[in-house]
């Protein structure tokens, strides 16, 4: 089963949105498809996470797309996953680096 393009198309402008609750949103959903993701759609909703959250400035938004991206991480190429490498965890309150440590050397 794979999602329809309809939900994974909401998810995108979700994701995307200048609105960091709505991104936060995306992020937090995206974890309740993971079993319903062909590995293609997978990939798809890993690498809008990626992207997304090597630009992400809020700090709720940000750990709940790194969590959503360990929940993931099965899709998550590596040369995707490179852009997290731009990702100041230092400038963030909580575990964030620990979240980023586990996607980049998984």
């Amino acid at each position: 089963m794979t999602l329809p393009s309809s939900r994974v198309l909401h998810f995108i402008r979700q994701a995307t949105d200048l609105n960091a609750e709505q991104r936060q949103t995306a992020a937090d959903e995206v974890t309740d498809w993971v079993s319903g993701c062909s590995p293609a759609v997978g990939g798809l909703l890993a690498g809008v996470l990626t992207v997304c959250a090597a630009q992400e400035t809020d700090s709720g938004a940000l750990e709940a797309q790194l969590n959503a991206l360990l929940q993931l991480s099965e899709f998550l190429d590596s040369d995707i996953a490179a852009y997290l490498r731009g990702v100041d965890a230092s400038s963030h309150p909580g575990g964030l680096g620990d979240y980023l440590h586990d996607l980049l050397n998984d």
